[in-house]
């Protein structure tokens, strides 16, 4: 039997063109050693969210917990505080360490006098980004401080 006989579709050098399809579909393999990859491409995409964003999210998980821990009176609920500071910052330190990884980020255009922030749904400015991004942040930090003004009216 030849080298040929055993040839399957998928190892072809040539794309696959059907009529029936309006694209042009190149057929692939599970373990395609024979055709070579194709170049890849780094992340095109930025954060784009200026510096005081990240800065009032930590902010306000500060405050929470912060709140929590006085409202608790510190001894009963240290330990699991301390755990949600460690979970919070593995969230913040691995997009941080990940953004050190890539390209060098260039500003917002937040930053920018009358920039846009392009987004699915269309662009948005400035006051419409900080307003979706920190209204959870914000509502936390606010939790937190009721619980530790009911805590102090109670106790």
């Amino acid at each position: 039997m030849s080298d040929a006989a055993l040839r399957t579709p998928a190892l072809e050098a040539q794309p696959e063109f059907r009529k029936d399809v309006s694209v042009l579909s190149v057929p692939n393999e599970a373990n395609d050693n024979e055709n070579l990859a194709l170049r890849q491409q780094s992340e095109a995409r930025m954060f784009e969210l200026p510096r005081a964003i990240w800065i009032s999210m930590i902010g306000s998980y500060a405050v929470f917990l912060a709140a929590l821990l006085g409202a608790t009176g510190g001894n009963r609920a240290a330990f699991a505080i301390v755990i949600s500071v460690v979970y919070i910052a593995m969230f913040f330190g691995v997009a941080r360490v990940m953004l050190g990884q890539s390209n060098p980020q260039p500003t917002s255009p937040l930053d920018r006098s009358g920039g846009k922030l392009q987004s699915l749904y269309g662009p948005l400015g400035r006051l419409e980004v900080y307003t979706q991004v920190l209204v959870v942040p914000f509502a936390v930090a606010a939790f937190g401080i009721a619980i530790s003004v009911i805590a102090a009216l109670v106790f």
